[in-house]
């Protein structure tokens, strides 16, 4: 006969065994990562909703997403309203554009070097393996799968600020959730994917774009792509006045590039880039270039500066100041953003110099 203490042991032994194998369970870093690289192009054909929120700007952003391995995606805006049936589709070989607003197409074939040769959740793996360090945080839910958990962090720590934490499909490897967190652990971005499909059978018709009647086209392909201009030949593109600064730090001119760009209205905008002169480097050169876009004035666009952003006056008007990091190459560099408008224009102008020479600059345009 089996004694109860003997009952009581095997019980004790089996938990034991089970909490074991729980723990055995459980991914290393290491092996995270492995398992990232072996499964990163699982999954081949997927749709979600992709809820994305800015928690800086009090913004999200709502979009109907549909994939299909090589390079065939659909987006349809849902949210915010201004943005609502707004649509992006490609073929893998060609994409559309559409604003149902103006009634507008942009269409143009993918360029061949531009085209995708794996998933696009591979695509995704690579480049965060490539930029991050990674390290398991364990296990949670996200849309009703059973996920690992892991924090991104960049390694170049002495130029990015931030980390992300990852939500990962255990079954697929598949991100279904992210939020970025800044230097002090607050969450600016989130984004999640909800109602996750994964290897249905999409037709390729779902990736193909018929033209409303009587819609706009208009052509994206590079052989057809705004072209290099005079700022004569740029001012006689647009409704507004183009204006430059007065103020430029010693060296600095303006390039070439001057061009008229559409923007989601149809109406026209230019880019200024300004250049130092004085770099023999091309690669220092590009660094320090300075970008000056301008828009026509949309009151629509304007939306409450969130706390916390930076607000200076800029002949009399609030400008706002953030920053952000930018990738040129191999090498990356802190940018400062600053946006204002004089009530014709609204003005955006970007630059890796200090904060007080591009206050400086802006102030005299």
């Amino acid at each position: 006969m089996v004694k109860r203490t003997d009952i009581l042991l095997i019980v004790i032994a089996g938990i034991s065994l089970l909490m074991a194998g729980c723990v055995s369970d459980e991914l290393t870093s290491e092996q995270i990562v492995e398992q990232m690289r072996e499964h990163k192009n699982d999954v081949q054909e997927c749709t979600y909703t992709m809820v994305w929120a800015d928690t800086m700007l009090n913004e999200t952003v709502v979009i109907d997403f549909a994939y299909k391995t090589p390079g065939m995606i659909r987006m349809e805006y849902k949210e915010p309203a201004e943005f609502a049936g707004k649509l992006e589709v490609s073929n893998g070989t060609y994409t559309w554009m559409y604003d149902p607003a103006s009634n507008t197409v942009w269409a143009g074939a993918v360029p061949a070097d531009a085209r995708m040769n794996e998933s696009l959740n591979g695509m995704f793996i690579e480049g965060l393996l490539d930029t991050c360090t990674i390290e398991a945080q364990g296990r949670a839910v996200a849309d009703g799968r059973a996920c690992y958990v892991v924090t991104a962090t960049q390694k170049d720590v002495d130029v990015f600020e931030v980390s992300m934490r990852l939500w990962f499909d255990r079954a697929t490897w598949m991100l279904l959730k992210e939020a970025t967190q800044n230097q002090n652990g607050e969450v600016v971005m989130q984004m999640e994917y909800r109602d996750v499909q994964l290897d249905i059978d999409i037709p390729d018709s779902t990736f193909e774009f018929e033209v409303p009647e009587g819609a706009t086209v208009e052509s994206m392909d590079r052989a057809t792509a705004p072209q290099e201009m005079t700022l004569e030949e740029a001012q006689a593109e647009v409704t507004f006045e183009i204006k430059e600064p007065d103020h430029l730090p010693p060296g600095y001119e303006t390039d070439i590039i001057i061009m008229a760009v559409p923007i989601w209205e149809s109406d026209k905008g230019v880019i200024i880039t300004y250049t130092n002169a004085t770099e023999e480097d091309p690669i220092s050169a590009q660094l320090t270039t300075i970008q000056l876009i301008e828009s026509p004035y949309n009151e629509s666009t304007k939306r409450p500066v969130p706390e916390g952003v930076e607000t200076v006056r800029i002949n009399g008007r609030d400008c706002t100041i953030t920053t952000f990091r930018a990738r040129v190459g191999e090498t990356r560099v802190l940018q400062w953003l600053l946006k204002w408008d004089d009530g014709e224009c609204d003005f955006v102008l970007a630059g890796a110099l200090d904060r007080e020479a591009m206050i400086e600059i802006a102030k005299s345009i």
